[in-house]
């Protein structure tokens, strides 16, 4: 396997957000096409992987913006029993983004809708644990139990249960074997002081768009989306940030990480540590691992099967 050197970012999304109907709800929206094709391509993922890591990838970048911090992260760890097992994403506010299933191989029949089931790849009996490390003392985690696996729903039971913020999401990935045809989604977030006619109005606005991928690929950006949506609802848009695939892990991590778990037994002439979030293997001969020694001191820790 070709081993990489570099480890730069792909730009790839674009997440727009504002206020709707007179400052009644907080917005957020997200167009990830090329991001999330971009990340089945690195991973081999299957379609029904690639849905699924797409929708908590584009929920991680919007709940990044959640945050007024600049130096922060957000990780979602999705754990529902599933085929797929753990799927992971964790973002950044300057636009940087990361994830990976655990199976990224599995793949399941469709839906009686003839729709990608995400549900039960994900799998129903289990949890999101959601992360917000804004650069304190230690990140601040809560557990929720998972609403129904299809992840829009789950972040949206988040925000109602831990933050008791009345949330709607919509997350869409519209893909075939190695290619995502569409990917996006929003998140809605209502105000203190909202008329209850208003917030009905966009209920049934909400009720009557059923494919969010749909939406976003007859639409050349978020913002535009948005504004068909809610059309005749007043949208003031803040500045746009773009995302890119970024990883934390490197060579001399990725070294850190191989000394701890081998200790002492050095036997083999060839080894291999491979990111399970970008992909990217770094190999090492026997030769340039004798003699050292991993002590920790670089802060290095493990996260995901990779040192970041």
């Amino acid at each position: 396997m070709r081993e990489e050197k570099e480890s730069g970012g792909i730009p790839g999304a674009v997440v727009s957000r504002g206020l709707l109907a007179g400052g009644s709800f907080r917005i957020f929206a997200v167009k990830a096409d090329a991001l999330v094709d971009e990340t089945m391509r690195r991973q081999d993922l299957s379609p029904l992987a690639a849905a699924a890591l797409g929708r908590l990838m584009m929920a991680a970048m919007m709940m990044a913006l959640d945050i007024k911090l600049r130096k922060a992260r957000v990780t979602l760890k999705l754990d529902g029993g599933g085929p797929l097992g753990l799927v992971v994403a964790d973002a950044e506010p300057q636009g940087k983004v990361r994830g990976y299933v655990e199976h990224p191989e599995v793949e399941l029949p469709p839906t009686p809708s003839g729709k990608l089931d995400v549900a039960s790849g994900v799998g129903r009996n289990g949890t999101l644990v959601v992360f917000r490390d804004v650069r304190m003392k230690e990140p601040v985690s809560s557990q929720v139990a998972l609403v129904s696996g299809e992840i829009a729903e789950d972040i949206a039971g988040y925000y109602r249960f831990s933050e008791q913020t009345g949330t709607a999401v919509g997350l869409g990935v519209l893909a075939q074997p190695g290619r995502v045809l569409s990917a996006g989604g929003y998140m809605l977030q209502v105000l203190p002081g909202s008329d209850d006619s208003l917030v009905k109005t966009v209920e049934e606005r909400l009720r009557n768009n059923p494919s969010v991928s749909r939406l976003l690929e007859a639409h050349p950006d978020a913002r535009s989306a948005m504004e068909a949506l809610f059309n005749g609802l007043e949208i003031e848009w803040f500045e746009d940030v773009e995302f890119s695939l970024s990883c934390r892990c490197s060579r001399a991590l990725a070294k850190a990480l191989l000394l701890e778990s081998l200790g002492k037994d050095i036997s083999e002439d060839n080894h291999e540590v491979r990111c399970h979030f970008c992909g990217r293997t770094y190999l090492f001969s026997k030769e340039e691992l004798k003699g050292e020694r991993f002590s920790g001191a670089d802060g290095a820790k493990v996260e995901g099967g990779t040192a970041e």
